[in-house]
C-alpha cells in the first residue's frame, strides 16, 4: 500500500461530487497499480526500458493479483464453462496516416491477458472483440481499407512488425499459439463493426439503455441504440483499454472503450466507416460522455485491465507533435471501471471530479469515482503521477448546482434550488421571459479550504455580470456564439465560504449560463480542494 496525502488532495472533489450527486456507498473496490519498477517483480526494470513480452506478462499478472476483486481473485470471478470476451481498443491500424504507436491497446497486453484466463480460470470460450475504424476482409465497400504488402488486412490480420517488441505478427497469430496451448479452450475472433443486434426481420434492433438498480437510463440525446451481439451475450467482459488523452471527453480508458462496442454497420454514413451518427444522435449538448455510459449500460465491466505502457497525449490519434507519444510502463486493473478510470485520469493530471462520464457511470452506480473510497495495491499513484499535455479545447465540469430567480435581488438563499443535468444552465426554458426588462439571477456558493487564486470561466448567451462576494468581477455580452468559458476573469477565493452571484438579461429571449473557476494554470482544469454548494 502506498501513502495517500497528495493522492487524497487532489481526488477531495471526488468525495463532495459524490456527495452532490447523492450516490449510494459501495463496497470498496481494490485497484492494482504496478510500474515496470516494481520491486517484486521477477526482472524490475526502467521506466523508460522498451519491455519484453515476459516482463509486460509480468506486470499484468501481478497487476491482476493486486487488483483483486470482490470474489478474491479474477479467476474466482469467472465461472466454469463462461464464455469471456477480451475486449482492447484497436481503433486504427498502420499504415493509416492518423496512426501512431499509442494509439492502440499494445497487443503484448492483450496477450497477457488472454494467457491470465486461459491458464488461471474455466472459462470455454475466450474471444478477443473490436470494432475499429476500417472495413474487415471480405467487405466488398472498397472505402477506409488497409492495405499492407500490396494486401488488405484487419485486426486480425495486420502485422505489427516491431511495435510491439517480443511479439512480432498479428492477433491471429496469437489466437493460434493459444489454440495450440490450451487445446481445451476455444479461441476466436469477432469484428464488433459488423456484429450489430438484429431483430427477427435482419433489421438493426434499437434497444433502449437498460435501467440500472438506481433507477437512472439513459444519458444520450436519443435513447435507443444499436449494440453489439457479443457484448450483449457473452458471459465475462473484460475491457482492455489503452490510456490516451482525448478530444472530446478528456481521457480514453475503460468506458471510453465502448465506443467500439457500436457496430459502425449501424452508425456509419456513406464513404466513411467511423461512428459519425453514434455522436451526432447520442451525444448531449455536445459531450459525447453520454453515449460511453449508456453503451457501458449494455454490459458493464467484469473487470478491467488498463494499458499505460505508451499513451498519446494533447489527443487521440496522431497530431503534428514529436511529444505526442508518452511513455509510462504502468499496468493498472481492478473490478470497479469508474475508480479505475479515476485513477487512470489522475495518473496522467486530470482531477476525475471533471471528467464527466465518471459522474454519469456514479449515477448509474456502475462504480465509485471518489477514490478517497478505494483501495490501491502496488505501487504509489502519487509518485507516478505526470502532467500530460491536454487538447486545446479542454475544460471540466461547470457548476450543476444553483440558486436561481426571475425576481428582484432578494438573499439567494431563499430563491428556487436548481440541479442542470449539463454544463449549461438553460435559463430561459426553466422560466420564460416575462418582458424584455427580464433579469435572471444565479448564484452559487464555493468552500474552499483557504485562499485560492485562479480564473473564473462564464459562457453566456446574453448580458452578463458576475460578482464574487458582492464585488462585480465580470460584466460582459454574450451576443453570438456561445460557449462554456467563453469569458474568463482572474478572481481570488477567500478561505472558507464565497458567493458567486450572476445577472444575466436575455438577447432574443434566450438566456444561458455556465461557470467554472480554474486554477492559476488557466488549463481548464478545475480548481482544486473547492467544492460548489447550493
Amino acid at each position: 500500500m502506498w501513502n495517500r496525502r497528495e493522492f487524497l488532495k487532489t481526488t477531495a472533489q471526488g468525495a463532495a461530487a459524490a456527495a452532490t450527486l447523492g450516490a449510494a456507498p459501495a463496497p470498496k473496490p481494490r485497484l492494482g497499480l504496478v510500474a515496470s519498477s516494481h520491486p517484486k517483480l521477477r526482472a524490475p526494470s526502467s521506466r523508460e526500458d522498451p519491455l519484453d513480452y515476459p516482463r509486460v506478462r509480468d506486470m499484468v499478472w501481478k497487476a491482476i493479483e493486486y487488483g483483486r476483486p470482490a470474489a478474491g481473485s479474477l479467476e474466482a470471478k469467472i465461472k466454469p464453462g463462461s464464455w469471456v470476451v477480451l475486449k482492447p481498443n484497436i481503433i486504427s491500424l498502420p499504415p493509416r496516416p492518423t496512426y501512431r504507436t499509442g494509439d492502440v491497446t499494445d497487443l503484448r497486453v492483450l496477450k497477457a491477458v488472454l494467457e491470465y484466463v486461459a491458464e488461471r480460470s474455466r472459462a470455454a470460450r475466450i474471444t478477443v472483440a473490436e470494432g475499429g475504424s476500417y472495413r474487415r476482409r471480405g467487405d466488398p465497400t472498397r472505402d477506409n481499407v488497409m492495405i499492407q504488402n500490396g494486401v488488405q488486412v484487419d485486426a486480425l490480420t495486420a502485422d505489427w512488425g516491431a511495435e510491439f517488441p517480443g511479439l512480432p505478427g498479428t492477433l491471429g497469430d496469437v489466437l493460434e499459439e493459444a489454440r495450440r496451448k490450451f487445446p481445451s479452450k476455444r479461441f476466436d475472433y469477432i469484428d464488433l463493426a459488423y456484429d450489430a443486434v438484429r431483430g427477427p426481420d435482419g433489421e438493426f434492433q434499437w434497444l433502449p439503455v437498460p435501467v440500472s438498480p438506481t433507477g437512472v437510463g439513459a444519458f444520450g440525446e436519443k435513447k435507443v441504440y444499436v449494440t453489439a451481439d457479443t457484448v450483449r451475450n457473452c458471459d465475462f467482459l473484460i475491457t482492455i483499454p489503452v490510456l490516451k488523452v482525448h478530444l472530446m471527453c478528456g481521457l480514453t480508458a475503460c468506458l471510453k472503450n465502448y465506443v467500439g462496442t457500436a457496430p459502425r454497420i449501424a452508425y456509419t454514413r456513406p464513404g466513411s466507416f467511423s461512428n459519425n451518427n453514434l455522436h451526432t444522435y447520442h451525444s448531449l449538448e455536445g459531450r459525447i460522455d453520454s453515449f460511453l455510459v449508456d453503451l457501458a449500460a449494455f454490459h458493464p465491466p467484469d473487470y478491467c485491465v488498463v494499458d499505460a505502457i505508451r499513451g498519446l497525449q494533447y489527443s487521440e490519434h496522431r497530431i503534428a507533435r514529436a511529444d505526442q507519444e508518452v511513455r509510462s510502463n504502468l499496468i493498472l486493473a481492478g473490478e470497479d471501471p469508474v475508480a479505475a478510470d479515476a485513477l487512470a485520469a489522475y495518473l496522467i493530471g486530470f482531477q476525475p471530479c471533471d471528467i464527466e462520464f465518471l459522474h454519469m457511470a456514479s449515477q448509474r452506480g456502475m462504480g465509485v469515482m471518489n477514490l478517497e473510497q478505494a483501495d490501491v495495491a502496488g505501487d504509489d499513484p502519487g509518485q507516478l503521477r505526470a502532467r500530460w499535455g491536454k487538447p486545446n479545447n479542454w475544460y471540466g465540469r461547470c457548476n450543476r448546482v444553483w440558486r436561481i430567480s426571475q425576481g428582484p435581488l432578494t438573499n439567494p438563499d431563499g430563491w428556487e434550488r436548481f440541479t442542470s443535468p449539463v454544463d449549461t444552465l438553460h435559463l430561459s426554458q426553466w422560466r420564460a421571459p416575462q418582458s424584455g426588462d427580464t433579469v435572471y439571477r444565479a448564484a452559487v456558493k464555493v468552500i474552499a479550504p483557504g485562499r485560492r487564486k485562479g480564473y473564473l470561466w462564464v459562457g453566456a448567451r446574453g448580458r452578463v455580470a458576475g460578482f464574487l462576494n458582492g464585488v462585480k468581477v465580470l460584466a460582459e455580452e454574450g451576443l453570438t456564439r456561445y460557449r462554456p468559458g467563453q469569458f474568463q476573469t482572474g478572481v481570488e477565493l477567500q478561505g472558507g465560504e464565497n458567493q458567486l452571484l450572476f445577472e444575466l438579461t436575455p438577447v432574443d429571449g434566450q438566456a444561458d449560463l455556465s461557470a467554472l473557476l480554474v486554477g492559476p494554470e488557466n488549463d481548464g482544469d478545475s480548481m482544486e480542494g473547492i467544492r460548489w454548494q447550493a
